[in-house]
């Protein structure tokens, strides 16, 4: 049993930063890929992860901004 929550507060911190109101739709996998990019960093990701993110990512229909 662990004796500390602070990973796991660290992780919730992490999600609430990253699924916002503005971003509330984001799909499960979008949220996993984006979780680990920031916890692991590019350098630090497996080949079969990196991988997931990159076929994750050409699913994402691009948008356009009017500006």
């Amino acid at each position: 049993m662990p004796s500390s929550t602070a990973s796991v507060e660290r992780l919730f911190s992490l999600m609430n930063n990253l699924c916002t109101t503005n971003r509330n739709r984001l799909s499960q996998d979008t949220l996993t890929a984006l979780m680990m990019l920031c916890r692991e960093g590019c350098q630090q990701l497996s080949d079969d992860q990196t991988s997931k993110i990159v076929v994750i990512k050409k699913k994402m229909k691009q948008r356009d901004i009017a500006l």
